[in-house]
């Protein structure tokens, strides 16, 4: 572990890992400083009951992990909006901690008439305003990396990452673009005042932070985590980097994207819990320190550069890696 690293707790607030790998996260944890972990809708992708899966989990971790259930979206008969709604309260009833949207609504999701769902349909509003009514966030990933929505040719720095994972390619013409997620998302932020949102990977547009800058200005129900995208925000000069945490510190959430026990996306290469130091310390070594032209926790599966530390100062860190997921999350 980094030993820049802030003497408080740290919450990742994106997670993803079954319940069978819960002894490993929780060593990951302690070898780690991580007081809470947010776990997002892998129950669902395995095919496992709620019930049972948050047995498990809180057989270990007790009350260290929080849990995101995802909607049902093989039912989407008409009413689908609405059944979601009802079976979100049920969950948050039985211990759930808000709501997590996949990338695949806007991109694949369709209905019973086999038209594809955009993520502003109307017959999901009633889910948005149950997460709102019900005072649990809403993480949401829509759209991916820029480099995803253009052709898969030498000049696409994400090509090899694509070649191994060729259904994250999204040039088609079957596919709406990068923006046209983005604005669909904001238009369902604007319409849902009352709900939390928090956009994952630094509102899927790390790659500006200029348009990340606007969104949190205009929508103030609107927050984001740093999952998986230091090597995009890396890639901005690290002054410009900085200001923009420190000017959005109250709205920016710590995150990994670690991923245990879904074999699809599982963090590669990494089976003891002294690999995922490695991990965790790049993480907190950019946030911590000022070093330049370092690799970035996901480096090289994610493209092939380096990136600059922005070195946070300390009130702005412990925003970052704990307060703002306290203050965002129930249960905490």
């Amino acid at each position: 572990m980094s030993d820049s690293l802030s003497p408080f707790p740290v919450v990742d607030a994106h997670v993803h890992f079954a319940p069978d790998t819960a002894e490993l996260v929780a060593q990951i944890m302690e070898s780690n400083h991580l007081a809470t972990v947010v776990n997002l809708g892998i129950l669902w992708v395995l095919g496992i009951p709620f019930e049972e899966g948050m047995r498990q989990y809180r057989r270990v971790l007790g009350d260290r992990m929080i849990y995101f259930p995802t909607p049902d979206f093989s039912d989407t008969a008409p009413g689908f909006g609405q059944r979601m709604a009802e079976e979100l309260e049920r969950k948050v009833e039985a211990g759930a901690g808000g709501l997590k949207i996949f990338k695949e609504l806007g991109l694949r999701h369709r209905d019973s008439d086999d038209v594809l769902i955009p993520i502003d349909d109307p017959r999901l509003d009633s889910l948005w305003d149950k997460a709102g009514e019900l005072g649990v966030p809403v993480l949401i990933h829509c759209a991916d990396p820029v480099a995803f929505f253009r052709p898969l040719d030498e000049n696409n720095e994400r090509r090899e990452e694509l070649e191994r994972h060729p259904d994250w390619h999204f040039a088609g013409s079957e596919f709406p673009d990068h923006d046209e997620l983005l604005t669909q998302r904001n238009r369902v932020i604007e319409r849902h005042p009352g709900t939390t949102f928090i956009g994952a990977h630094l509102g899927n547009y790390p790659e500006s932070l200029t348009y990340v800058d606007a969104c949190l200005d205009r929508y103030p129900n609107f927050n984001v985590d740093v999952c998986a995208r230091i090597g995009e925000i890396g890639r901005h000069r690290a002054e410009k980097a900085r200001a923009f945490f420190v000017k959005h510190q109250d709205r920016v959430l710590f995150g990994t994207d670690l991923v245990l026990g879904w074999d699809a996306l599982a963090n590669e290469a990494q089976s003891d819990p002294a690999d995922f130091n490695a991990f965790y310390d790049a993480y907190f070594r950019f946030f911590d320190t000022d070093q330049r032209q370092i690799d970035y926790p996901e480096y090289p599966s994610q493209g092939r550069w380096q990136v600059d530390a922005i070195n946070l100062p300390v009130p702005v860190l412990e925003k970052l890696y704990c307060l703002n997921a306290r203050r965002l999350i129930p249960g905490m």
